[in-house]
């Protein structure tokens, strides 16, 4: 397995309703198609899946240690020229959804010594996320590498920052928490609800 790159998308579990999986899957398919179901579910149609996921996110299940891999979530491949592995999972974590967007690492870095990014990659899914946060109630979108983590919310509403490798976009007033410990590595930009705070050596054009 290469290392991945994450965009991580956490919802607080008041977002749920029965049409939240295939509404935000929608976002998604309208930028990247669905393609196929993941990692045991390669049989499943898309509306098997959608049903399953909904039904674990409507009980909050987490996999159990001596539970098979079967009873998880289902996960799904998407299509796209732009990567050769792009891939959703869900998973419930205490009081949140949380939704995971993986791809390869070397299908977005660039061997540049001025800018870490490709930024006709990294646009997609800029325009994913902020279209996401425009329709859902979304506590935090953070993005991070294979060695990195997300931050928790409980510690982002403690003002520590959230994982920004290259992104993350985070309300106005989660910004206030945390603009002590942004350094001037990172430009933050007006969302609608919030801000996006963005590593300045990105290539992004605003």
């Amino acid at each position: 397995m290469p290392p991945y790159f994450s965009v991580h998308y956490s919802f607080p579990f008041s977002t749920y309703n029965e049409s939240f999986v295939s509404e935000i899957y929608n976002i998604i398919f309208s930028q990247f198609p669905y393609k196929s179901g993941y990692w045991m579910s390669e049989k499943n149609t898309l509306e098997e899946i959608i049903s399953w996921n909904t039904s674990k996110l409507a009980k909050k299940f987490k996999l159990g240690f001596d539970q098979h891999v079967k009873h998880d979530y289902k996960q799904i491949l998407l299509e796209s020229d732009l990567f050769i592995h792009l891939r959703l999972y869900w998973m419930y974590e205490s009081k949140e959804i949380v939704l995971h967007l993986i791809l390869p690492e070397d299908d977005i870095f660039l061997d540049d010594k001025f800018l870490k990014y490709d930024s006709t990659k990294l646009v997609p899914l800029l325009n994913i996320s902020e279209k996401i946060w425009d329709s859902f109630e979304v506590n935090t979108i953070q993005t991070y590498h294979e060695l990195g983590a997300p931050t928790s919310y409980k510690d982002v509403l403690d003002g520590e920052q959230p994982s920004s490798e290259p992104f993350s976009i985070v309300s106005t007033e989660d910004l206030s928490r945390i603009e002590k410990v942004l350094n001037d590595k990172f430009l933050v930009r007006k969302l609608n609800r919030g801000f996006l705070i963005i590593q300045k050596e990105n290539g992004v054009q605003f």
